[in-house]
């Protein structure tokens, strides 16, 4: 669904040998974004979902063949979910493999789809408590990526920045959203991953939960696969989308048909649509 709308960060970066970096940073004047009224593609809470039928078109704008991906914590550690901080990097680094991301390869040019889990950050100041509109993501992505210069960040144009929030926002009929902006020059992916625990609409149940997360990481992992899925398809809202506007995720969303093992895990993810075949599938 298409639709118009300070101190304390620290950085952790994974690379091949897993080590950890920690940098505190204190001050104003980190960020680096510029201002940016971008649409955002939202996932559409459980019930507020129409689902379409016809096959993605490509409208001719870019996409993410090899993507990179971060995750940003914003706010106070102890209020998302207690597995979330290690689980939700477990997923990310598990979309390398092509068992889920290969359903995009379909839409790429003559490449196959790949992804690479990069880094994490945490940034404790007070998040959003209402809908932020796409610049704040955009800001939050500049100040944490000029905050963690000396670590070897970077804007970076294949990457998606997933920010999680330690908040909710009330009064919306979403789980999160997908959209882009500029940093420092670059135009970068960026997701607002909100704290869906608790949240009904945004529950994928736990039918095929093979390993037992909690309830709010269950659902953090199954609408960041969401948006992950749509971000590379249609990174700039002008490539893959069908005529109603749908993305390849839209099509399918709260929909499951099996357990998804990524990177030794099991997760339970929704399905993907695939114009090979028409319809949704899972792998």
């Amino acid at each position: 669904m298409r639709t118009c709308k300070g101190a304390g960060v620290r950085a952790t970066a994974v690379g091949a040998a897993a080590l950890a970096l920690v940098v505190a940073v204190q001050g104003a004047g980190l960020a680096n974004a510029a201002p940016s009224d971008h649409p955002q593609h939202v996932i559409p809470q459980k019930g507020t979902h129409r689902r379409a039928t016809a096959n993605l078109v490509d409208h001719g704008g870019g996409v993410l063949p090899a993507s990179h991906t971060y995750a940003i914590w914003w706010g106070s550690p102890s209020a998302f979910p207690t597995d979330a901080h290690t689980e939700i990097p477990a997923l990310l680094s598990g979309l390398a493999g092509p068992t889920y991301t290969g359903i995009a390869s379909q839409y790429m040019p003559s490449s196959r789809a790949t992804s690479s889990y990069v880094a994490a950050a945490t940034d404790t100041s007070a998040p959003p408590s209402r809908s932020p509109a796409t610049a704040t993501i955009v800001d939050e992505v500049g100040r944490v990526i000029a905050a963690n210069a000396a670590n070897g960040w970077s804007p970076d144009p294949t990457a998606m920045y997933f920010v999680y929030t330690s908040t909710f926002p009330s009064h919306v009929n979403y789980c999160a959203w997908h959209s882009y902006g500029t940093v420092g020059g670059t135009t970068v992916q960026v997701a607002y991953m909100p704290n869906t625990a608790g949240i009904a609409g945004c529950d994928p149940g736990a039918v095929y939960d093979t390993t037992h997360y909690t309830e709010g990481t269950r659902s953090l992992a199954n609408v960041t696969a969401h948006e992950f899925m749509e971000a590379i398809t249609d990174p700039t809202l002008t490539a893959w989308y069908d005529p109603s506007g749908q993305e390849i995720g839209d099509k399918c969303a709260w929909q499951f048909s099996g357990t998804v093992s990524l990177g030794g895990r099991g997760w339970q993810l929704q399905q993907e649509w695939s114009n090979s075949a028409t319809g949704c599938v899972q792998t």
